[in-house]
């Protein structure tokens, strides 16, 4: 076994970060707000929360995917030379292989 430590240390520089009001009433109203958050987690969930659980975060993922695409088409479009395949055969010599043959054609 080693003669690490590091829980020992650990505790000893947290132990300012703890919170340990000396006020009674601080105890009194920390212990109820935990009581009440372990009393309505209990409590069964509705039809309508249950949606809204699960509808919030699939609408914002779809937002953003759109927002995401949109802007990648945008970009594509704007990034890269359109250049229309009449328009390429006109300013480039165009070669044709056939059984061997080269036929080049040219402006």
């Amino acid at each position: 076994m080693s003669e690490d430590r590091f829980l020992e240390r650990l505790r000893e520089e947290a132990a300012g970060l703890r919170y340990e009001p000396e006020n009674p009433a601080a105890w009194t109203r920390l212990s109820a707000r935990i009581r009440h958050g372990v009393l309505t987690s209990s409590q069964p969930v509705t039809v309508a929360q249950l949606l809204a659980r699960w509808f919030r975060p699939v609408v914002i993922s779809l937002a953003a995917l759109a927002l995401v695409s949109t802007l990648g088409v945008q970009w594509f479009e704007t990034s890269h030379d359109t250049m229309s395949v009449e328009a390429a055969m006109a300013t480039n010599n165009v070669e044709i292989s056939i059984d061997g043959d080269i036929y080049r054609v040219a402006d």
